[in-house]
């Protein structure tokens, strides 16, 4: 492997810290280690790296007393945010998350979904760290540093001529991942329904009202921009809704709908996006429409709280 990989190791266990430097250097790859997430979103904002590794249990900020693991998911759906580019297969910055207890590497298993590249296990077993760091900067397309100046932020989605929108259906925790064109975000429920309601009507060619998003005639609707803001990350400032300043609202012309997995987002078990999905795969597929009564067979809602 070539010299110049630089590596972001975010890890407040000294020892732990310092074995992965080690493996690291025998990869002649440089490395950054930080203790905490302060300093992880400092170093992030400053540099490019090409690889992290991070402890899912960190710490918040320098003088905190104790680590967390949500603060690991978070800083995770950052760098996510952050450099959300991938080959079709693997992200452009591989993140390898680093696991010290089977509860919790059972919840990093279902972060990969939300972007880690791969778990490793605590204690960590050297040859294991080093292969797997060489399988994700050769997965990645990063097998030499010289590989790396080749940033896909240039050739990203040109979100002004073209926004292909696609609902996977996949969950993290209580959000809902939403890709637009190669970047993806996640949506809180009540965005999720707010976002179906435009699908719905950009495939029957309306607009959508305030009212049917849940306003009346005489207030304004915060919906819409909640969901903006959510967007944001993925479209880097590309606006994709048109509001008449009448109560309504629609998507750009240059938006496309893609994949809509009605049948998963029908067992997020909220009986609003039920409705919004079995209209949206009726309406992609009238044909199939005859079909519906088997699809509402599906268990019982739950009951929202």
């Amino acid at each position: 492997m070539k010299s110049g990989h630089c590596a972001l190791i975010v890890e407040d266990d000294a020892e732990t810290a310092l074995d992965l430097q080690q493996i690291l250097n025998s990869l002649e790859c440089h490395s950054v280690p930080v203790t905490n997430v302060e300093a992880a979103r400092r170093e992030l904002d400053a540099r490019s790296f090409c690889l992290v590794l991070l402890d899912l249990e960190i710490k918040s900020e320098p003088d905190a007393i104790k680590g967390h693991i949500e603060y690991g998911k978070a800083l995770l759906r950052k760098i996510r945010q952050m450099y959300s580019e991938h080959n079709g297969l693997r992200f452009w910055l591989p993140v390898l998350v680093i696991s010290g207890f089977a509860r919790e590497r059972d919840e990093a298993l279902e972060l990969m979904r939300d972007g880690a590249t791969d778990v490793i296990q605590k204690p960590i077993d050297s040859k294991a760290v080093s292969q797997a760091i060489r399988k994700a900067l050769a997965e990645s397309h990063r097998e030499t540093h010289d590989l790396c100046e080749n940033h896909p932020v240039v050739a990203r989605d040109n979100f002004k001529e073209k926004v292909l929108l696609a609902i996977p259906g996949d969950r993290s925790k209580r959000r809902t991942v939403v890709r637009l064109g190669t970047q993806s975000v996640t949506l809180t429920d009540s965005s999720l329904r707010v976002l179906m309601h435009l699908v719905l009507g950009h495939l029957k060619k309306q607009p959508v009202h305030k009212t049917d998003l849940g306003a009346n005639r005489e207030q304004g609707f915060k919906g819409i921009s909640i969901l903006r803001n959510e967007l944001k990350p993925a479209l880097g400032g590309v606006e994709i809704i048109k509001n008449d300043y009448q109560g309504n609202y629609n998507f750009e012309p240059t938006v496309t709908i893609g994949e809509c997995a009605c049948e998963k987002l029908v067992e997020i078990g909220d009986r609003a996006i039920t409705d919004l999905a079995i209209q949206i795969r009726t309406q992609s597929s009238p044909k199939k429409k005859k079909s519906e009564g088997n699809f509402r067979k599906f268990p019982p809602q739950r009951r929202r709280r």
